[in-house]
């Protein structure tokens, strides 16, 4: 039997061990470019790598806390698709500790991933969510290279986002059924987001008058009464799931959003991380020879990327 200080004792050495990999280029894959001719499609394209880069990032991650852990009763294992990624072990069974990976290239509009894990299953474990910034070595070129790294209670993350999301009648929050009587692969553990459907105003105007005479209204989605209103609310209203819900950059977690401030003010080959993002913004909207003065200045400040390698 592993004990709790030993599992916590693990995490806190794994969340350092993440930090410090800010910095180093992870081995996924590189983009080779001879010459600045390439600049502008680089510019107009480099972001369609971000899913692939991300997917493996979040791929290597487990791997290397697996690569670097110290020996002892505890062992890190990888798990796809189950939750989290990267999860501890002890004698072949998870202990309830490890990181969600999710991955973040501040080239692209926003931290794209999502986290919909319920609070209720978060109870009680050592889960954190672990977001790693990267960057390409060479802004548009070169091998993916780590600028940040954040890791928070996920517990909190999920916290935040039913905060931001649950405001009854108008968007609820479901949590997912008991299904642990069911195979693993048929248990639900997402909190799902729907969003109230205006078409029928009269089913529409129950349902905000439902709320309003609930002592529920303000309870919290992962409650027993919050549950039992929102269940009531679907059945009674119309009411359509949010393909967005649950993005990580959209729920106003303190820490996230610090995170995301530090990086895109960090200096990165000569400009901050911001700027090189309005600069990729300004190359998408370069077309052949037709160019403004503006942008033609945007373009050798990337050229320059090719003369300092």
């Amino acid at each position: 039997m592993v004990s709790t200080d030993a599992v916590t004792l693990e995490m806190d050495r794994a969340a350092d061990l993440l930090k410090c990999t800010t910095g180093e280029t992870l081995p996924t894959i590189s983009i080779d470019s001879p010459s600045a001719d390439e600049a502008v499609f680089l510019g107009q394209n480099i972001s369609k790598l971000s899913p692939l880069v991300g997917n493996l990032i979040e791929r290597r991650i487990p791997m290397l806390l697996s690569e670097r852990h110290q020996q002892g009763a505890l062992e890190w294992r990888r798990q796809d698709p189950d939750f989290p990624d990267a999860a501890l072990f002890a004698s072949g069974k998870p202990v309830g500790a490890g990181f969600e990976v999710k991955a973040w290239f501040p080239m692209a509009t926003e931290i794209t991933g999502r986290f919909r894990e319920s609070q209720n299953l978060l109870v009680g474990k050592d889960i954190r969510v672990a977001l790693i910034a990267w960057m390409l070595s060479d802004v548009i070129f070169g091998t993916p290279e780590i600028v940040g790294v954040l890791v928070v209670d996920a517990e909190s993350v999920a916290r935040a986002r039913d905060r931001h999301y649950h405001n009854p009648p108008d968007y609820i929050c479901e949590e997912p059924q008991d299904t642990k009587a069911r195979t693993r692969n048929l248990q639900q553990t997402n909190v799902l987001g729907f969003k109230l459907q205006e078409r029928d105003p009269e089913r529409a105007r129950a349902a905000k008058q439902l709320v309003e005479n609930s002592p529920a209204r303000e309870a919290g989605s992962e409650t027993a009464a919050g549950q039992a209103l929102s269940r009531e609310l679907l059945t009674m209203a119309t009411y359509r799931q949010d393909s967005n819900f649950a993005k990580i950059d959209r729920i106003d977690h303190a820490a996230i959003e610090e995170f995301k401030a530090q990086v895109l003010t960090k200096q990165f080959r000569g400009n901050s991380i911001k700027e090189w993002a309005r600069t990729l913004a300004a190359l998408r909207g370069i077309d052949g020879e037709d160019m403004t003065a503006a942008q033609r200045r945007v373009l050798e400040r990337v050229e320059r990327l090719y003369n300092d390698t």
